[in-house]
């Protein structure tokens, strides 16, 4: 199992830290070729696997690595063999069937394995001793190459060869100090796919990590936290270069959920990090909602009102106002994320999941809640959080709005549970639990247009008065689309006492 941390680095960046770690002498030269394999229909890549075979100079290796579903990356099974009197990069597949691949693919099937890319690259590292641990460090630019398309690669790697996590993240920090260091999940082989794929600028989606049925309640946070960090690490990268809706709406997910994360397992996690993290998070949530709120508002109330009636007096001009709004919250959102304070919370929060203090204390009741199987914490937080919205979604038809917004948080963390622990559950189990997530699903989408109905209207008042000019129009059709965003509440909210009682109602399958 190999622990490394990967970094997007810009040219100065990299002539920064080779300075810094003195790479021109002390480190080591080397260009790198590197051929990847996988079958027509990309089946190792399905199941998590990159076959890889390199040429380094001096020897040829191959390399089989397997990243567990849900997971970031940051570690991974590798198994690697060094390839004698081959002619060429062909991999070994009687090598390669002894690994884990070959619980997934047998000989026969491994035989339709092709070339599906290239990397090429020229590698600088230099061995490091940090506080008795020993530190690759390693500067790689090149390109990946698929067919005629082709993407330039500049990074820095950090792979931690023995000794603890805690020095790699405290060289890392160090790193972060001196160059404007992305941290990225995005392998070289995910690169090489993207291109294979001519894939176009996407959002990451959410993913829950499987977890056996003896994981701890330590071992699951570590899954479910880093996971959730992978999607805020992954679209903010594509959203710093393509301004989709999606993508800034997959962004907040992930914080949502790495802050539900931190919710379900507070009791867990006791240690002097959690606040001063939570801290930042909500930071961040607060400077993307604006867009994400902008969008839902362009979505769900302008666009139709422009298709009802285009002639609407006032319309185009809130209509620019509105164009006008939702780029300034985006300047917002790409400003947050292209941040030093962005770049030192996601490093933080990486080095909280995989070293922090509540994953080494040795305090007996924090080490046997960290060693608790987590099924047993998953059954009381569903008990406990469904109690709790039984109980005050019973005066949902009277709730004040801000109320009902409290409410809909509460509702999303435990949907979000149901996700997170999904796979401890099966047979029946797993029917009821369906069936309960379902019921939390329809509950949440309930409050939360209940909450955009409230929301409208003062919505539409901010973007009429944007630019201060009292455009009497575009105040009029704000008017005309918050009274049309009004409509439906009494739908709405038939809607989610409905889901509320079906919730109250499921059968408990914890």
């Amino acid at each position: 199992m190999e622990t490394e941390l990967k970094f997007e680095i810009t040219a100065a960046g990299a002539k920064a830290l080779s300075e810094r770690f003195d790479l021109a002498s002390l480190g080591r030269s080397r260009a790198l070729r590197s051929i990847y394999y996988d079958t027509p229909e990309t089946e190792l890549r399905d199941h998590g696997f990159v076959l890889r075979v390199r040429d380094d100079g001096e020897h040829r290796v191959q390399a089989v690595k397997q990243t567990p579903t849900g997971a970031n990356g940051v570690r991974r099974g590798e198994w690697e063999h060094r390839l004698e009197g081959r002619p060429d990069l062909s991999p070994d597949l009687d090598v390669a069937i002894r690994t884990p691949l070959g619980e997934i693919l047998n000989r026969r099937e491994l035989a339709f394995v092709r070339p599906v890319f290239e990397v090429e690259l020229q590698r600088i590292t230099r061995g490091l001793e940090i506080d008795g641990a020993v530190i690759e460090l390693a500067l790689d630019r090149g390109w990946a190459r698929a067919e005629e398309r082709r993407a330039p690669i500049s990074e820095i790697e950090l792979e931690l060869k023995s000794g603890s996590p805690k020095a790699l993240f405290a060289l890392a920090s160090d790193c972060a100090s001196m160059a404007a260091i992305e941290l990225c999940f995005v392998s070289k082989a995910a690169r090489g796919f993207a291109l294979l794929d001519e894939a176009e600028p996407a959002a990451t989606s959410a993913s829950n990590p499987g977890l056996g049925p003896g994981a701890t309640a330590g071992e699951a946070f570590h899954a479910i936290a880093g996971a959730a960090l992978g999607q805020v690490v992954d679209n903010a990268r594509t959203l710093r270069g393509a301004r989709l809706v999606e993508v800034l709406h997959q962004l907040r997910v992930g914080v949502r959920r790495l802050r539900s994360a931190m919710s379900l397992f507070r009791p867990v996690l006791a240690d002097g990090a959690f606040e001063a993290i939570k801290t930042e998070l909500k930071w961040l949530s607060g400077e993307l909602d604006q867009g994400r709120d902008l969008d839902v508002f362009t979505e769900d109330v302008f666009r139709p009102a422009l298709r009802r009636d285009p002639e609407l007096a006032g319309l185009a001009a809130f209509g620019e106002r509105l164009a006008a709004a939702r780029e300034q919250a985006y300047d917002r959102a790409e400003a947050a994320i292209g941040s030093a304070r962005f770049r030192a919370l996601a490093l933080r929060v990486l080095a909280w999941i995989e070293a922090g203090d509540w994953t080494l204390g040795d305090d007996p009741m924090l080490a046997g809640l960290r060693q608790r199987p987590a099924a047993a914490l998953a059954a009381e937080e569903f008990e406990r959080r469904r109690h709790k919205i039984v109980k005050a979604g019973g005066r949902l038809e009277t709730m004040a709005p801000a109320e009902r917004h409290k409410l809909r948080i509460r509702v999303k963390r435990l949907r979000y549970a149901c996700g997170f622990f999904e796979s401890l559950y099966s047979g029946q189990a797993a029917k009821d639990q369906k069936a309960f997530s379902t019921a939390a699903r329809d509950l949440q989408d309930s409050l939360g247009a209940l909450n955009d109905i409230a929301f409208s209207r003062d919505l539409a008042q901010r973007v009429a008065a944007l630019d201060q000019g009292g455009d009497a129009g575009a105040a009029f059709a704000a008017g005309v689309l918050a009274g049309q965003a009004l409509a439906p509440t009494e739908k709405r909210m038939k809607a989610a006492v409905k889901a509320h009682k079906l919730l109250k109602d499921a059968e408990s399958f914890w």
